[in-house]
């Protein structure tokens, strides 16, 4: 175990799970920015750096609840939940821009205490404080300047939205979602863990049951999709949710405009046009031009991927509704 001073410096980064209890493994980022469209790749750059090759430190829980007590970090300004492949890390990018934000995008220590620590029967109340002890130690400023603070989740996290709902009753939050069509033709082209059955347990008996050759990968897929986007609507409904749906051809204005009304956030123009710099790049290869894909994946969708999608679209209909933006019918016929 450390001194509590010694983590001014370092971010938690993975929940191991020893049979003792969980165990939280750090890295030091010092003034290091997260600036990459993943947690994953800021830790995997940090990490090569000769200082983390050698020195590791691994606390229990507890330790990180005395830490977070004494350096409580900023207080979240909003969180960002997703549909998958849907713009979700382009709004990340572009907050991300800013010298006063911390952007923690996807980090696997709140899958752990989530998702990972549903699955091994912790209680939810239990699950409560430990997100809100990652999430408050994943905020800390570093470089000095930093007084906003935004996590994006995984998309599968919207499963949970309720109990994070309940963690941080006042944080206020988004739930980004695209055409499914176009966001199964995506994950078709690159699939992702969820995407495929028995690949990763969720939670929900539905889904985990699933197996792979017995399930299509689009079917399964359409599954998980409709369990977000249901999680999403039952949530957006609720008066007191403090939620908005944001739909994909609403970017990249609504971040600077709806979403930032809805963050209670006021913008200079020279931080809009230091946001509005990010969307001429790929959010999630930034070495690579963005190029616009929804028509692209409409025409190259698969019958079997249409079929699967419109499964998704009554639900899809309902966020549309929600967020104030027109459903267009795609000129394609399943």
């Amino acid at each position: 175990m450390i001194s509590l001073p010694d983590l001014k410096d370092w971010l938690p980064f993975r929940i191991d799970w020893k049979p003792s209890g969980p165990q939280v493994d750090w890295c030091r980022f010092g003034a290091e920015g997260l600036t990459e469209p993943f947690f994953e790749d800021s830790v995997a750059r940090v990490m090569r750096k000769p200082f983390n090759v050698l020195f590791r430190h691994q606390t229990s829980m507890e330790t990180l609840d005395s830490w977070v007590h004494i350096s409580p970090g900023i207080p979240p300004s909003g969180f960002v939940f997703h549909m998958s492949r849907c713009g979700s890390t382009l709004v990340c990018q572009m907050l991300a821009a800013l010298d006063t934000a911390v952007v923690i995008s996807e980090a696997p220590p709140i899958d752990e205490v989530l998702r990972i620590a549903k699955l091994k029967g912790v209680s939810e109340q239990q699950r409560i404080h430990w997100v809100r002890g990652v999430i408050s130690a994943l905020g800390q400023p570093r470089a000095g300047g930093e007084t906003r603070f935004f996590v994006k989740f995984d998309n599968w996290q919207a499963l949970d939205l309720a109990l994070v709902r309940r963690a941080f009753p006042e944080v206020p939050w988004i739930f980004v979602f695209r055409d499914p069509v176009e966001v199964m033709v995506s994950i078709k082209n690159s699939p992702a863990p969820h995407s495929f059955p028995g690949m990763i347990k969720l939670g929900v008996p539905e889904l985990d049951q699933a197996q792979a050759g017995l399930v299509k990968m689009e079917d399964h897929c359409s599954n998980v999709l409709s369990h977000l986007c249901r999680a999403a609507v039952d949530q957006l409904s609720d008066s007191r949710a403090g939620g908005i749906a944001v739909n994909y051809t609403e970017l990249p204005h609504a971040v600077c405009h709806r979403i930032a009304n809805h963050f209670h956030l006021e913008f200079t123009p020279a931080e809009i046009e230091t946001m509005m710099a990010k969307t001429t790049r790929h959010a999630k290869s930034p070495v690579g031009d963005f190029q616009p894909d929804s028509q692209a994946k409409q025409e190259t969708a698969t019958l079997e991927v249409r079929e699967a999608a419109m499964r998704v679209m009554p639900l899809y209909e309902k966020l549309c509704a929600m967020a104030g933006t027109p459903h267009v019918v795609a000129a394609f016929s399943v």
